[in-house]
């Protein structure tokens, strides 16, 4: 096909800039998340101790745990690997569920290794006041995160409420599973809610493969925030198993929080929507490279560094539900079979859809990820492949007179004459290629139209190049503006590259049809991104 290039110069490029990155040490990632299966098992969840970015002691012997050592991500006990045995004896970890019974749930205390900035509950004073030196001190709650000086000990209460996140927890006392004979996992049958004021279950579901692929991080850190079931890993099957919680839970509403990227999130909402779920509110933590989606939605451009995760929950919590617009994609393809001449597929978007060089150049990314040689993982080096394949595309214009290989339809009615262009956009939301605010740059001062994610409406986009793409990045261009309509018919006339909320294919001639079909909630965060 005629966008396609040389796969060898292409991945030896790849290689020669990633060896470079390596060999500088900048981008290597050293926070790989490895799951120590020879460890894992019913009592504790045993992960590497660099996930932590700081100094821990150990639990059992309270000598300083080196690079080799483990951590619990549910209850947060560290320890090297020759007290593992002691540890799996000695201390319990979080009860992730319990027979329903009548006394009150009581806390779970682990000793020493506590987070910065914490006050004790009982004399309010900060928890390092009484630090002597090296070593294990204090005291916290792996449930409600509460934390108390070795001297005021004494004086805390049995009872735990799960503190002040309590009404996002689902209290082990509420879980009701079950299992299949023979099968060594516990499916949730039920729930039974809480006394609790404004339950919402928050479930999050993370991507370990979306953009820097800090998704197990995510879940390592959440799972010792919440009940540890609540924090789910998407598979290769997909968020099914972790919207179960949606459906049990009805009719209580979950807050459902993907940690992920476009692609992710997208996944979540069509599976919701397959599902019939109606009782789920969708917020994002960003993990992609592109992160459309979560900019709109006030989630930011990516998960800060340095993001405190009990202020995050925060904002969780506070986040207002707003629709978002579901548009239903058919495309039917033609073939050259007399017995069957079309053949239909359906999809949705939510973010954008496009056809031309900017598709070409994700998939190009997409290609090179899945190659043998994407060994690194890291934000930087996606973004610096998005730029290498999109100079390629200055210099090598496989989608140059795009005009004369689709043709459009707005509403009905054919626009007869396109400009040149190489790429046509359809959106949704007011940011595609990572924060080019399309609307914005095109608006006239004295302009009607108001661009919205939920009025039904999408607006139609044409780029010139690949160098109009970077002039747009940096705000020295505008797109060209070919118009706002309900439903949009797209025919494309020869192989093009294509894409739909940033996942790309290569497209064969076919007629594509964009029309609205429903909308989903999602949750709006009002508050400064962090």
């Amino acid at each position: 096909m005629i966008w396609e290039v040389n796969s060898l110069s292409v991945s030896l490029s790849v290689f020669v800039i990633l060896c470079t990155l390596w060999l500088t040490g900048k981008f290597f990632n050293e926070d790989a998340i490895y799951l120590y299966e020879s460890y894992r098992n019913k009592k504790h969840s045993w992960r590497t101790i660099r996930l932590l970015k700081t100094s821990v002691f150990c639990s059992i012997c309270e000598i300083m745990v080196p690079s080799n050592g483990i951590f619990c991500e549910c209850c947060g006990i560290c320890c090297d690997v020759a007290c593992v045995k002691k540890a799996e004896k000695m201390l319990p970890c979080k009860e992730k569920r319990l027979s329903e019974r009548a006394k009150p749930h009581e806390h779970l205390w682990v000793h020493g290794n506590l987070p910065a900035n914490m006050e004790c509950y009982i004399c309010k004073e900060d928890m390092e006041s009484q630090e002597t030196g090296p070593g294990l001190f204090g005291f916290r709650c792996a449930w409600c995160q509460r934390c108390a000086h070795t001297d005021c000990f004494e004086f805390v209460e049995d009872e735990c409420d799960f503190g002040s996140f309590k009404d996002l927890i689902v209290p082990p006392s509420a879980m009701v599973v079950s299992r299949t004979r023979g099968a060594p996992k516990l499916h949730l049958t039920g729930l039974n809610p809480p006394e609790t004021p404004n339950w919402s279950p928050l479930i999050i579901i993370s991507n370990t493969k979306s953009g820097s692929q800090e998704g197990s991080q995510i879940v390592s850190t959440y799972r010792a925030l919440l009940n540890p079931l609540q924090v789910m890993e998407i598979g290769s099957h997909g968020p099914n198993d972790a919207l179960q919680w949606a459906i049990i839970a009805n009719p209580v509403k979950c807050k459902i929080l993907v940690a992920g990227g476009d692609g992710t999130v997208g996944w979540v909402l069509n599976t919701i929507q397959s599902l019939g779920i109606e009782n789920a509110e969708v917020g994002i933590m960003p993990l992609g490279t592109g992160n459309d989606l979560s900019r709109v939605l006030g989630w930011g451009e990516a998960a800060a560094a340095d993001c405190e995760p009990l202020q995050f929950l925060q904002r969780v919590r506070t986040a207002v539900p707003v629709p978002l617009d579901r548009w239903e994609i058919s495309v039917n393809k033609s073939t050259r079979i007399p017995l069957r001449t079309r053949r239909h597929q359906t999809f949705f978007m939510y973010n954008y859809f496009s056809v031309g060089v900017d598709a070409l150049v994700t998939l190009n990314f997409h290609k090179a990820r899945d190659s043998a040689f994407y060994i690194f993982s890291s934000r930087v080096v996606n973004k610096l492949l998005y730029l290498f394949y999109g100079g390629h595309q200055v210099l090598q214009q496989d989608c140059f007179e795009l005009e004369k290989k689709v043709e459009l339809w707005l509403d009905g009615e054919r626009l007869e004459t396109l400009p040149e262009l190489q790429s046509v956009v359809i959106t949704n939301i007011d940011s595609w290629g990572a924060g080019v605010h399309l609307y914005d740059l095109s608006k006239e001062p004295d302009e009607e139209h108001t661009q919205s994610f939920s009025d039904g409406l999408l607006e139609v986009y044409g780029i010139n190049s690949s160098f109009h793409i970077a002039q747009l990045q940096v705000g020295l261009s505008k797109p060209v503006r070919l118009g706002v309509a309900k439903e949009i018919r797209i025919k494309i006339l020869s192989p093009l590259p294509v894409q739909c909320d940033g996942e790309p294919w290569e497209q064969t001639q076919c007629d594509i049809v964009i029309k609205h079909h429903s909308q989903a909630t999602v949750l709006q965060n009002k508050t400064s991104p962090l």
